[in-house]
């Protein structure tokens, strides 16, 4: 209240509850109001938008790949395309890349300006935005004639049905054991860890106990 220049009380705030938290244990995380959104679709196991995954390359957003399933496959976007504006408004130049104007209502569409790679005129492509699904089984296969496999990427809400379901192609192709793999996995909602957990534990057997 008293110092001499104008304070940011929110940027202190979070400041202060990442420091806190860093002398207590590696697994607490403090998310701020600005990351909350983007936390909470990767939770749900979809989001609206024109499903892409991207980096931001000398002020550039660059496209790894599309998503399948997504608005931007739909389109014919493809990994390597430069997104220079939306809707005519530049997203490159500028002091911070906001990727804000990718995201919008369902159905409502965006005008991108792309740059492939190899071309130097940019090709409009119009993209309707919709839901996009984040698989939280990333692979599933027989790893030998028993033995099949599950990469598990996050838990999120969708996690239960889509593990169950890839459970159920291997049993198919004749899985008689199972390899889970959790590697990378940084956690997620705690219901969908408990119900995979369920899958390979006798009835009434205790899993998870809190205080």
């Amino acid at each position: 209240q008293r110092y001499v220049d104008n304070v940011n009380t929110d940027s202190i705030v979070d400041l202060t509850v990442n420091g806190i938290l860093s002398n207590l244990d590696p697994h607490s995380v403090y998310i701020s109001n600005d990351e909350m959104e983007d936390v909470s679709d990767q939770m749900r196991g979809d989001f609206v938008g024109i499903g892409i995954r991207f980096f931001v390359n000398q002020d550039t957003i660059s496209v790894l790949n599309v998503l399948d399933g997504g608005p931007s496959k739909k389109a014919g976007i493809k990994g390597g395309d430069k997104i220079l504006y939306a809707d005519g408004k530049p997203l490159f130049g500028l002091d911070a890349v906001s990727t804000d104007v990718l995201k919008g209502e369902d159905g409502s569409k965006v005008t991108l300006g792309v740059l492939r790679p190899g071309d130097r005129d940019v090709e409009q492509v119009s993209v309707v935005r919709g839901s996009v699904p984040i698989n939280s089984v990333e692979a599933t296969y027989m790893l030998d004639e028993n033995m099949g496999y599950i990469k598990v990427n996050r838990f999120a809400e969708s996690t239960e049905d889509e593990f169950n379901t890839a459970i159920d192609q291997l049993i198919d192709q004749g899985a008689k054991r199972l390899t889970v793999d959790l590697r990378d996995n940084p956690g997620g909602v705690l219901s969908a860890a408990i119900a995979m957990a369920d899958e390979f534990l006798p009835r009434k057997k205790l899993i998870l106990f809190t205080w």
